[in-house]
């Protein structure tokens, strides 16, 4: 089991020197929503976050250069929502992805 979990850890600390982001980012887990085109919405876990834009876990597959809306859940206000685009993808697992997505502006 030791070495197991020895080999997700490594995978953890390989994932610190892939950093895309030029801001601090914060370890940020909320429930997020998706609207992207005419799909229907998507619901979606953000995985850190930062002033330039948020990292998300999702099972829908996405193209690069997308644009979409998120709606980001606050703990203490109204959802907070952002047109984004998608600025990268990457296979999380077994039909999951982590994506990048840059803050373009306030949705209303």
């Amino acid at each position: 089991m030791n070495d197991e979990l020895d080999r997700l850890i490594l995978e953890a600390q390989r994932a610190k020197f892939t950093e895309r982001r030029t801001e601090p980012r914060h370890l940020f887990v909320r429930p997020v929503k998706l609207f992207v085109g005419s799909n229907p919405v998507v619901t979606a876990f953000s995985k850190d976050l930062s002033k330039q834009g948020i990292g998300i876990i999702t099972d829908l597959q996405i193209a690069e250069g997308t644009i979409a809306v998120i709606s980001i859940h606050s703990t203490t206000h109204h959802p907070v929502n952002v047109k984004c685009e998608l600025r990268w993808i990457d296979a999380y697992g077994r039909g999951w992805y982590l994506t990048g997505w840059k803050f373009l502006s306030l949705a209303h």
